[in-house]
């Protein structure tokens, strides 16, 4: 992940480079799309830990009174789900909150917030590590590219469900669904589904793809298998978006009250799209 615009400094480059996107970028979008903007906002660990997976708790807090205080109508990905092939009309400041991993400290840190300002999220669990740790994030030398933190347990997730959060499948152990055999990517993804259904006794609706990966083949399974599934490309939802490649905003890229404060405008799409290029410039330089 690259990184952010996180000091007013970056958010001054980032502001000065606005002008010259506006122009031409206002004639490529779609009047379609630009009627439908619908964030869906990516978190991980509520911590302090500093890591590009991790929101410090006090900015978590800050967001989410933001949001309540402007006007923002929250909704579950399976909700938001349903919404979009009927055509429903939707609010123009509709938002989703999701958690990958189902880290332990969401019910903890991100849940009493939620709770205060009576929003709902969904959480996408790694089935086979709840109650345990994010090891799969450990390297072949032992080491470690991210913290790792404890998850969410069965008795905890019980609860969170029946106090209105949204769980969607994260894979049965964490792979990249693209670099392991189709039929072992199928075993990952319907397992996991089961899993939750199982223990919830609720359909599990949604799915994200582990490191935001995945191919026409992954998808086409987790299409036979999910209302809906969301990537880690940057952008909003917008009108024909594909419902089984939905993209996201990283909150990572949204520390700064500015940045963040300016969700429903259009200097904040152009700031996205700077953002999605040097993204993509990056991955050009580390691919092979």
């Amino acid at each position: 992940m690259s990184g952010t615009c996180g000091t007013p400094a970056e958010c001054d480059i980032v502001d000065s480079f606005v002008p010259t996107l506006r122009v031409g970028l206002i004639y490529i979008v779609p009047l379609a799309q630009r009627a439908m903007n619908i964030p869906i906002l990516t978190y991980h660990s509520i911590d302090e830990s500093g890591s590009v997976i991790s929101m410090p708790p006090g900015v978590f807090r800050r967001q989410m009174k933001f949001l309540s205080e402007t006007g923002w109508n929250v909704v579950a990905l399976n909700d938001l789900a349903r919404m979009l092939p009927d055509r429903r009309p939707i609010s123009e400041k509709t938002a989703v909150l999701t958690f990958d991993d189902g880290f332990q400290n969401f019910y903890t840190e991100a849940f009493p917030v939620l709770e205060e300002y009576g929003f709902t999220a969904t959480v996408f669990l790694v089935t086979d590590c709840v109650g345990k740790h994010n090891f799969w994030e450990n390297k072949e030398d032992g080491s470690t590219g991210m913290p790792l933190g404890k998850l969410l347990s069965w008795d905890e997730i019980k609860e969170l469900s029946k106090s209105g959060i949204d769980f969607g499948a994260h894979s049965v152990s964490h792979p990249d669904l693209t670099k392991i055999p189709l039929e072992e990517a199928r075993r990952e993804i319907i397992e996991s589904k089961s899993a939750i259904e199982q223990h919830l006794g609720t359909a599990a609706a949604t799915f994200a793809y582990p490191y935001g990966h995945f191919n026409e083949q992954v998808k086409e399974i987790v299409k036979d298998n999910f209302a809906a599934a969301v990537s880690t490309n940057l952008g909003k939802v917008t009108a024909g978006n594909d419902l089984h490649a939905l993209k996201r905003l990283d909150a990572y890229y949204l520390r700064d009250a500015r940045i963040f404060g300016s969700l429903s405008k259009r200097k904040f799409e152009h700031y996205m799209r700077l953002r999605q290029m040097l993204r993509s410039l990056k991955k050009s330089f580390t691919t092979d």
